[in-house]
């Protein structure tokens, strides 16, 4: 890895880190918003109940348990991604780290594994050269292979984690749009002549976004399941000893 991509993926990862908690950020306050909201809407509702009728509070109520039963799918949801914040982050960490402190210092090894420590080895000849230079190539082909494992763990473990980031976005998303519409009925539920279509207009709008955006969230989980999925790739990049022999380092002194 060259310094300036080395540098790329230093700056990248506080990067991915704000967009994980921005979108838990706004979940958090959204789920909180579109509560209070809602709730709001229920005051009005009793406020006014003298007012709307034995048919009018039933026909309510209907609508909101609809909204009701959309937001606690949304909660579901939310709840599950929470209890994930904290080894999403963790796998951003540790993807960074197997560039970090794997990749990156090994692969200052590949030159150096071919150089000679003195000029004086330049003139071997016969078998002692022979020797040396298997060794050296061995020693070079090892150390590459090292480095190529290093950034496809790295890259496995962050395609893992930015499926979960993208999980999250787009729930922030969702929730944040929820609040939005719970925030318009309350809004509009001020009198005993809007709350009927308010809450008639909200259940609608609640259910349709919350529909779209769970067929999202069925997208962006399958594409986690197939990174999950490619846990074969790995193990085949890991269990592949060609140039590692017996998983062990080739040795560089006499057998």
């Amino acid at each position: 890895m060259t310094e300036g991509s080395a540098g790329a993926a230093r700056q990248q990862r506080p990067r991915v880190r704000r967009a994980v908690k921005k979108a838990f950020d706004q979940i958090r306050s959204g789920i909180d918003a579109a509560v209070g909201s809602f709730n709001e809407v229920v005051d009005r509702v009793n406020e006014h109940r003298w007012l709307l009728g034995p048919a009018g509070l039933w026909w309510i109520k209907q609508n909101l348990d609809t909204t009701r039963r959309a937001m606690a799918t949304v909660l579901d949801q939310v709840d599950h991604a929470l209890e994930h914040q904290v080894p999403v982050l963790s796998l951003i960490n540790v993807s960074f780290r197997w560039v970090n402190d794997v990749k990156t210092p090994v692969s200052e090894l590949s030159f150096t594994a071919t150089e000679p420590r003195s000029d004086n080895i330049a003139k071997w000849s016969g078998d002692a050269a022979i020797a040396y230079n298997a060794k050296a190539t061995k020693q070079k082909a090892a150390i590459d292979e090292s480095v190529l494992k290093a950034e496809f763990i790295s890259q496995w473990l962050f395609k893992i984690a930015r499926s979960n980031v993208g999980y999250a976005v787009e729930l922030a998303k969702i929730v944040t749009g929820l609040a939005g519409k719970l925030a318009q009925a309350a809004t509009e539920a001020t009198t005993v002549f809007d709350i009927p279509w308010a809450i008639s207009t909200l259940a609608k709008s609640v259910g349709d976004l919350v529909t779209a955006g769970l067929n999202t969230l069925l997208t962006v989980g399958q594409r986690l399941m197939d990174a999950l999925g490619n846990i074969r790739d790995i193990a085949t990049q890991v269990d592949d000893y060609s140039k590692l022999p017996e998983g062990q380092w080739p040795q560089a002194g006499h057998d």
